[in-house]
Order: structure tokens, then sequence, then C-alpha cells
């Protein structure tokens, strides 16, 4: 990885210091400071209700941020839970939103918000005057992670703005426009990787490439959440320790086509799963360290295995059906919100995320759905013939991970939770988890903090006198990074003869033409709000010849004429059949009568340069592109009107495309006439601006004071195919290729995608374009990389340094340089990728010199996945590094590293998934266990009871709760501890943490009104059953507390449970088991007319091993702080 890749180039323009130590060792250092200080519990009375006590859990910050959510949750009522698993929008008043709970100081919150390029909403009232960065592509097309950091940081500015006038701080009870807080998370970034052109949404993503894509999108993160040091279990005691909005990586997983979003299977396999789908929400969601993430509508061609000791995958079915509504049986794998697989086992076991997942609105109904609402799901754990169910698919969508219900559809409705918890599919500690993780992230924002802690909070984040002109909307520290994103995005893809830049402007005559949507009118892409500025391409030409840019009046279709500039924004003709562009009535023109007319003006032109491209409206969410084809006949007016007309005066013209993705360009593209091709995506609030400046080659003034030279330094973040059409196959029916996932020609591609995998031959023509291509003003050189070690092992890192020289000291400007890594056999992009983006970084302005860049590459990401032995494989031998200004071969130098030996098993991540948060006095027999996982370099897990790996548990307070060698959790007395998990391995130590909190007394119903109200406890407790038993029948059994001789007990195991034991169980709660191994049942307890729940955890061991009770005893260090595994713990 790139050691640098998410720290920012500069300061932040309103000074912000910047805290981004690594992720992981910065969770172990916190974890360890916990428990090395003895952190205090805060003990809670006997009786569960708040009103006794001076200062709740929740509201202490001597806490962390975890311990305080999972005791705030504990006090409310079930009706106020299922509530809060809402979300909504603020505006929004076709669903419902959470409601407050005034008696906990819990505002009514907005969870959706969108921000991928600005604020898209909420946003204030009346106010539209924020600021709009370029589109996600053209982000990605910087190829700079520290200025998309920066983009990020100033929405996350605007954001808290924005929060903070529609819900002031310290306010109990705001009443905002819609009825709830405008919430502080938003939906972004959207980094599923584009794999083909014609996805509608491609504009809204980053790239084709998974390695530019995580390190976009982990900037971006690590940008909008304020680049702060915040954690779960950080204990706030500092500005820092606080985030500044919460982002939401989407959408997980292998989600890009629109046609069949809703009822659609991603055929992915186990290799492109692993290779190329997981990793960039890997490094956003994991390293990163985003607090929030999105699952997807789709489903993907994986069956699961719930019979291991983590969720994992048993086939990938590769047979090609993308829309579940006419596959007999439907999907033939596992819809993305209720995958634990992709959840559970990938996203928070593997690669560490503990932020709370909420579903894409309404993905949990295309779980159970049918037709084209959902995916006509039959599970394998249901025997593969049976429907699921409303209630089923909630409980399925729950215990896989996904918290929360994005418009709330179905987890609060009477069939959704409620009825899964009746009927044993799952029990309050399941909604609890959710609820947790969810309210965690809104303790890191400080919403229950006092306002003068939270630096977000401040008076300087606010529209008033007082509030910090850096940071308001549309401030000029904004707009400037607006505005040098937008000169750093735009791609020059061709100039011949130095057909760039143009001559002066203000002594010249530049004449532009194009469609008018695109030259006159103002095009953001996707998910775009209210911006302060909207100068099109025609107005910003205007201002920069010296014409006032009003002069040009957008969306006019009339020619403009000055002495400098000449506007000609055609129309499609009446037909619909071809642009034509006005000529001269005589021959030669004469300069009155035809002094209107478009072959005048370029007869007497210095500069002409057309602008074409998309709309916003060309293909959009719901909507893929049938073709790659300029619409509107854009490609036909270069090539049949303009381009000769231009021949015939013996001018170069310069075509600039302003498109979401790729377009054809094979009409123009090598014509004599066309000098130059810039390409940029919806290029943000300065796209005119920009195409002005950058045309010229202006030095330029930024709003902030700053300057910056206007050079172009894009590269491109995806493959421009030749004929996507032959080399990707149609996008109709029958082929319907947006909608095949298949990436490689070993897989059933045609060409294979992506520069990764297209593999040129027949029927395979070389791309117009390739990935990393992107020139220059500046004539720069590469030189040959240079490696300080030719020779290292899996567990080491290399440094690469390359040589960059420019050779004119009058065009300064900056060069990225890009590293590929090429494995030592198998790299012909069948087996194995040609060749692997592994580092790069953008060089500072350089005039004149020779710089040397160096990008730093752990061998440990030289990998690819193994899917017989399911794991990461570190191929030794010699690797070719490879390093230039772009993906092509001839661009590129090589140097040799061989590498040797293999990869250190060691600790890459820990993780506790507690099967609750909860335990109560009056039920002693419950447990927590910790479900711990330890993972190993090669994604493999450890066993637990390897001799090689150490796990210690400790509690923050034995007093309170004390942690067993097993990770299993006793309550001793009322109060809030945190749990801590240490795994050793090979000299490498990581930690894990979980809250947990310890109750007394009925439950609180106060003000419930639900029908299925929890007024008592089960007491469940964890058992160990020897196999001979089980094999039998093991009778198990419950109370349920205030005692109800009236009481009826039902058990269940649920299907989406681990069951390692084979084990099934009667509704009367005779337990049989075929293996050893362990499973989870739940028992429902009916009394009184209500229901409660209470799930226990079931070991079936090979003999006597505990006593004739079959309950364990307790462990000699059953009350000591810290206990180290001897065996391993249940999961």
């Amino acid at each position: 990885m790139v050691k640098t890749s998410f720290a920012p180039s500069r300061a932040r323009g309103h000074g912000r210091g910047v805290r981004s130590p690594g992720r992981r060792s910065l969770a172990f250092g916190l974890a360890c400071a916990v428990a090395a200080s003895g952190l205090a519990a805060f003990t809670r009375p006997a009786s569960a209700s708040a009103s006794a006590e001076d200062t709740p859990a929740y509201r202490n910050t001597s806490l962390p941020f975890s311990v305080r959510a999972a005791d705030l949750v504990s006090r409310m009522t079930l009706e106020e839970k299922y509530d809060q698993l809402i979300a909504m929008q603020p505006h929004a008043t076709w669903r419902p939103k959470p409601k407050a709970i005034d008696r906990l100081g819990v505002k009514s919150y907005g969870y959706w918000g969108e921000a991928n390029h600005g604020i898209y909403f909420p946003t204030v009232p009346g106010n539209s005057n924020y600021t709009q960065y370029p589109q996600s592509t053209s982000i990605a097309s910087t190829w700079n992670p520290g200025i998309t950091r920066e983009i990020a940081g100033g929405i996350a500015d605007e954001a808290r703005v924005t929060y903070n006038t529609s819900c002031p701080p310290g306010v109990p009870n705001p009443d905002p426009a819609g009825g709830a807080c405008h919430g502080l998370t938003y939906w972004s970034p959207n980094q599923n990787l584009n794999r083909d052109p014609r996805w509608g949404r491609a504009d809204e993503s980053y790239t084709e490439d998974p390695f530019l894509a995580g390190q976009v999108a982990g900037a971006f993160v690590t940008g909008l959440q304020g680049d702060t040091a915040s954690r779960p279990d950080t204990v706030p005691t500092g500005a820092a320790d606080y985030i500044q909005a919460v982002a939401t990586p989407k959408h997980y997983l292998a989600n890009n086509s629109e046609a069949n979003r809703d009822f659609g299977t991603s055929n992915i396999t186990e290799r492109s799963m692993h290779e190329y789908f997981l990793p960039p929400f890997a490094a956003s969601a994991g390293e990163a360290g985003a607090r929030s993430l999105m699952a997807a509508y789709n489903a993907f061609s994986v069956v699961e295995d719930y019979t291991t000791d983590y969720p994992s995958a048993s086939s990938y079915p590769t047979l090609w059906s993308p829309r579940d509504d006419v596959t007999p049986g439907g999907t033939p794998g596992t819809p993305a919100a209720a995958s634990r697989y992709a959840i559970e086992t990938m996203l928070r076991r593997s690669y560490g995320f503990d932020g709370f997942v909420v579903s894409d609105c309404d993905a949990i109904t295309r779980v159970h759905g049918t037709g084209t609402s959902g995916h006509s799901w039959h599970p394998v754990q249901l025997g593969g013939q049976t429907q699921i169910s409303k209630t089923l698919g909630n409980a399925w969508a729950l215990k896989a991970g996904t918290d929360l219900d994005c418009s709330g559809g179905d987890y609060p409705t009477a069939s959704g939770l409620p009825a899964a918890q009746s009927q044993g599919f799952v029990s309050e500690a399941d909604v609890d988890i959710a609820l947790v993780r969810a309210f965690t992230a809104r303790f890191q924002l400080g919403e229950f903090d006092p306002v003068a802690s939270v630096p977000w909070n401040s008076a300087s984040y606010s529209l008033s006198e007082a509030g910090d002109p850096d940071v308001k909307p549309a401030s000029p520290a904004h707009r400037a990074v607006a505005h040098e994103s937008a000169l750093e995005a735009p791609v020059l893809l061709k100039n011949a003869g130095g057909a760039l830049p143009f001559a002066g402007a203000a002594s010249g005559k530049t004449v532009a033409l194009g469609h008018v949507d695109t030259l006159n009118n103002f095009q953001s892409g996707s998910y775009s709000g209210p911006t302060a500025v909207d100068t099109t391409f025609a107005q910003a030409l205007a201002e920069r010849t010296g014409s006032a840019p009003s002069a040009v009046t957008a969306g006019s279709t009339t020619p403009f004429l000055s002495s400098h500039l000449a506007v000609f924004p055609d129309v499609l003709d009446a037909d619909g059949t071809a642009i034509t562009t006005s000529v001269c009535a005589s021959s030669p023109c004469d300069p009155v009568a035809d002094a209107a007319t478009a072959e005048y003006q370029i007869s007497q032109a210095d500069n002409v340069v057309v602008v074409v491209g998309h709309r916003n409206n060309d293909g959009g969410e719901g909507t893929d592109r049938s073709t790659v084809v300029l619409p509107r006949m854009q490609a036909e007016l270069i090539r049949d009107s303009i381009a000769p007309l231009a021949q015939k005066y013996g001018k170069k013209i310069a075509v600039w495309i302003q498109a979401k993705t790729m377009v054809d360009v094979s009409a123009f593209k090598d014509l004599p006439s066309v000098g130059a091709i810039v390409w940029s995506s919806f290029n943000g609030m300065y796209q005119g601006k920009a195409m002005a400046e950058l045309l010229f080659n202006d030095a330029v003034a930024l709003e902030d004071g700053r300057t910056a030279v206007a050079n172009f330094s894009g590269k491109l973040p995806l493959t421009w195919y030749s004929d996507v059409d032959a080399q990707l196959g149609p996008a109709t029916a029958p082929d319907r290729a947006v909608e095949d996932y298949r990436m490689t020609r070993a897989e059933g591609a045609r060409c294979g995608r992506t520069y990764l995998y297209y593999q040129v031959g027949p029927g395979c023509a070389a791309p117009h374009y390739v990935f990393g291509q992107g020139l220059s003003y500046s004539p720069f050189g590469y030189g040959t990389p240079r490696l300080p070690s030719s020779k290292i092992t899996p567990d080491e890192s290399v440094t690469v340094s390359v040589p960059v020289s420019n050779r004119a000291a009058d065009r300064p400007g900056k060069a990225v340089v890009e590293v590929y890594a090429r494995a030592p056999q198998g790299a012909d992009g069948s087996q194995r990728p040609l060749k692997q983006l592994k580092g790069f970084v953008k060089s500072d302005l350089i005039a004149a010199k020779t710089t040397t860049v160096k990008v730093t590459i752990d061998a440990g990401d030289l990998w690819f996945w193994d899917d017989v032995k399911h794991r990461k494989v570190f191929p030794t031998g010699d690797w070719t590094i490879l390093a230039g200004p772009s993906s092509a071969d001839a661009d590129l130098k090589s140097v040799k590293l061989r590498v040797t030996g293999r990869r250190t098993p060691g600790v890459e991540v820990v993780s506790a998934q507690p099967d609750a948060t909860e335990l109560s006095l009056d039920t002693p027999d419950n447990r927590i266990n910790a479900r711990l996982s330890v993972t190993r370099h090669d994604m493999t897990f450890w066993k637990l009871s390897d001799r090689a790996l150490k796990v210690t548990y400790a509690s923050s307070d034995p007093s309170v709760a004390t942690v067993d060698a097993r990770g299993s959790v006793r309550p001793v007395s009322t109060g809030a501890v945190l749990i801590t998990a240490r795994a050793t391995a090979d000299g490498e130590s990581r930690s894990t943490t979980f809250p947990v909190v310890v109750t007394s007394g009925a439950p609180d119903a106060t003000g419930s009104a639900f029908p299925n109200a929890y007024l008592s406890r089960v007491d469940f407790g964890d058992r160990a059953v020897r196999l001979d038993q089980a094999s039998s029948g093991t009778q198990l059994s419950a109370r349920v507390f205030p005692a109800d001789p009236t009481a009826t007990y039902s058990y269940q195991i649920a299907p989406m449970d681990t069951n390692t034991a084979g084990a099934s169980v009667t509704p009367a709660g005779v337990l049989t088991a075929a293996r050893t191994g362990h499973v989870r049942v739940t028992v429902t307890a009916t009394g009184a007319g209500v229901q409660t729940s209470e799930s226990a955890l079931m070991t079936i061991t090979p003999g006597r091993r505990w006593d004739t009770t079959g309950v364990a005893p307790a462990p000699t260090s059953w009350r000591s702080t810290r206990a180290t595994a001897p065996f391993t713990p249940s999961p």
C-alpha cells in the first residue's frame, strides 16, 4: 500500500490540525490505555430507570463512546428500539422517521444525507449557497488523494454548518423543517467499480481499478469524518476525539447495473470477489475507518454455509442469471443485505470494520420480495424450496449485520422484526447490537456531549456573524479547493502539433461550438445539490476573452458574437438526424453578409473549441445507457460539419468532452483537423472557468489567495474501449452486458474487462486510450525505477524511486507516477491480471528540473486469491515493477523485484462480534460471548486454541462484569464496562473491544404502547452438553423474571444462526446434535399476553469435560481482571 495514501498534501485552508495514525495500531493503543488505566465502570442503581441517577452512564464523558451507547440503548423500551432502527431523510413525508425520546435526550435524527461531491441534501432551507466540487469520476481523475481529502473536508464543514443551523446543539427540542434533525450521516462515497462504461451511475463512482478506488474512497472517508483519531472505544479528552460527519461507503457489494438493480444477481466468482470487488471496501470501511457502510439492493452469486465457525461461502454459482424474476427458484446466491458472509465474515472479521451497516433504501424489502421487487430468494437453509417470508427476511438481514433500515418500511413494521422476535428468529439482544453500533457513531459525533466540548458545535460552524468564514458554505477556502480540483481533473488525451494551449484570448479570436445542452447549459451530474456558482462553458469563455459572462445567456441557442469570441450553441435539426453548422452563402465568405455564420467565424479564428458531452439525465440511477455513442448527434456535428470547415481553412480544433464516463470518439479522434481532445466527467461549479483557464495555460489566482497553474495533470481512471459493444457485449437483450459481472475471458467475458484483464487479440482491438493515460503541457520524462534492494520477503516493504524531469522552464506542471506490479507467473489476464496498480504519487509543480518521486509498496500487497484453499497466496519469484505515466506498456519502465520466503501468519484483524450488549442481575445464568475471531495475513482464521496464538481478555472493572478465558462475560453488579480482547502471534499484537452493560429490575416500559412490550426477562444460560447426551436428546429449560408460573416456552434454532453441531431443537426444548460444535438456541416466553425472548449458546462437547449437570463450572480465573485463553472459545 502507499504509506501516505490518506495523508493530506497540505493543511486544510482554515488551519485544522491533522491526526491520522494507523487505524489498527490506534485501536490497539486505546484498548491498552483503557485496560492499563483501570477504566472505571459507571454503576447503575438497581432500577433500570434513569430518574434516580444524577449522571447516567451515557452522559458520562469519561467513558468510551461504545460503552455510553450501550448504556443508552439499555434504557430504551422495545418500542423505542424498533423505532430507532429507521434511517430516513428528514424531508421524506412518505416514510416514518425515528421519534425523539425526550426522557433520554434523544433527538429525532434524520440519518439519510447525500454528499458525493458537495451537499445534495439536507440543506438549510432557502440557502443555495453551497460548494459543488467535481463529480466523483472527476475526483478520481485528479489522481490526488490529498485534494480528495480536502474536498471531503470542505463538505464536512458545510454539513456541520447545516446541522448546527437546523438542529442547534444544546437545544433539547429543536423543531427543524421536516420534523427530524438534519443528520450528519451521509450515504457517501459511492465507490462501486466502474467495470462497464454504460452503467447509468458511472459518474457517481470513481474508477475501474480497485486500488485507485480504495485510495480515493479512503481519502474521502478520512476528510469527511474530520481527520480525527476517534474510534468506538475512544474516551474523549479533546477536540480531535470527535468525528465531523459520518461517511458511508456504498453500495456493498458488486452493485453497478441499473436495469436489474432491484432483482438482479451479480454473477461474481470467488477470485473476482476477493481480488476485485472487495478491496475498495477494505480500504475505506476497514483501513480508513468509515463509521457506516451501505448494503446494496443486489444479490451476488454466493451460497452461504453456516455450519462453520464463521459464515463461509459454500459455492459460487457462475451460471449467468442476472434477473431473478425469471430465474427458476429466484437468485442462485444471497441478497447483499442478508449476507452474513459478506458483512460479518469479510467486512467485520476480515477487514476490521467496526461501524454500523445501513440498507440501501428498501433493500431489506428486496431480501424477501418477489418478481421485480426482490430476489425471490429460496435460502438453502430452508431447503432451497421455500420462498423467504417478510418476517424471516427481516430477521436474516438483522442477523447478517444490516443494522438500520433505510426508509423504515420493514424492520419496525408489525410483520417485520416484532414478528421475528415473537417467532424466535431474533431476540432483543440482536436489536441492541444493531442500535449500539449506530448510536456509537452518534456519540462520536458529539450529539450527547456538552456543547463546548465538541469542536464542531462551536459558533465557528454557523451562518452567524461569529461563524468562521473559511467553513461556511461556499467559503473562499472551499471554492478554492473546488477550483483547484476542477483544474486537476480534466484529462488531455490528444495534443497533436501543439494545438493547445491556445493563443492569447485578448488578442486573438476564439470560436466555441457545440450542442446547447453542453456548451451553454450547466451540467452537474447525479446527486448534485444547490451551488453558489453555475457558470457555463460559453459564459466562462466570454469572461476569459473580455466579454461579460452575462452577455451569453445560459440556455440560449442564439449565436453570440464579439470581437474576441463567437459562440454557436447548435441544436438538433427538426428531423432529429443531424446537426448542421451555419455556412457562408457565398464563396469566399462575405465578411458582412456571412459574419454571423460559423463558417466565417472559423475562417477568421485563432482558436476553435467544440464542447460536447452528456447532460445530467443521460443515464442515471435506475437507467443504464445502451451505448457510449455521444447523444444528440454530437460526434456527427464534429465529423461532418465542424471538422471539414476547420480543414478547409487550415484550423486545428480542440474537442472538449464533459461526459459521465468514456464516449465513442471513433468518428473524429484521428481527423487531421482535430488537434486536441480533452475529457472530464462533470467538473463541478468551476467547470467552465477551469476549461477556459486550461485552454490558455493561465496562471490562476484561487479564491483563498493561493495561486495555481492551469496545466493538465489528470489521468484516466478507466479504459476507453475502441468498440464497447463488440468487446464487452451489447447492453441490450439478450446480452445485457452491463448486468454481466464476469471479468476475465476465463470466466466468460468476451475480451476481459478493465486494464487488469483486457486481452488484445482477434475481435479485441486495442483501446483508444488506456487506464492512467493523460498528457500535459509539460514535456515530462520518466526514468527507470530504482529499488534500494532487489530482494525482499512478503513481510517487508520497498520504496520505488522514479526520476521525473520537466524539460521546459516555461511549462511547470504536476506529474503522476504510476507504479504497477506484474506477477512472476500467469499474468495473462485470465489466470492473473496483466498488471496491477500498486501505488502512485502526484508531484508538486516541477519546472525545468529532475525530481525523484518515491512510492512505497508493501510486498504483503503482492497477493492473489486461491479459490481452492480459499485464502490469499503471496507468489514468490521475480515480480516486475513498472513505473511511468500510464498503464501502457510503451510508457512503462521496469525493474525486477525478487520476493522470497513465506508471509508470516501474523495478526491482521481481531474482531469480537458479541451476542449481546446487556446482562441482568435478575437472570444470573445469562452470558455474553465475545465470539472472537483472529485473522491471519492470508485472510484465514486462526484456531484460537493454536499454541502459536495468545488470546487474552480483560474487563475494565471486574466488580461489574468479569470475562473468562473463553471470552464469556458474567454480570457481577450494575454498571457499564469495556471488554478488551488481545491476540498476539509472530510478534504482532492487535486488539478489539466491546461494551457490556449490567442492569437490574424489569425492563423499563415508560410510555410504551407497543402490544408486544417486554415486561420481563428470560433466564436462559449457556450450556455445555456432552455429545452422547445430545445424541439422544437433552431437555433445555428457562424461566422468566419476574416469576410467572403461567408462562409457556417455545424453543427455536433460527436458520440463519451458526450451527456447527448439526443440532435441532423441538418447540418443547429437546436439543439433539449430530456432532461436536456449537449452536445458538432462542427461547420465547409467553405470559400475561406478552412475549419475551433470550438466546443462549449450546456447546456440544466430546466427553465428560463438564460436570454431570452439563453446566460449565467457573474457571479459577472467573473473577480475575485478565484471563488467557487455553482453548477455543465458542464463536
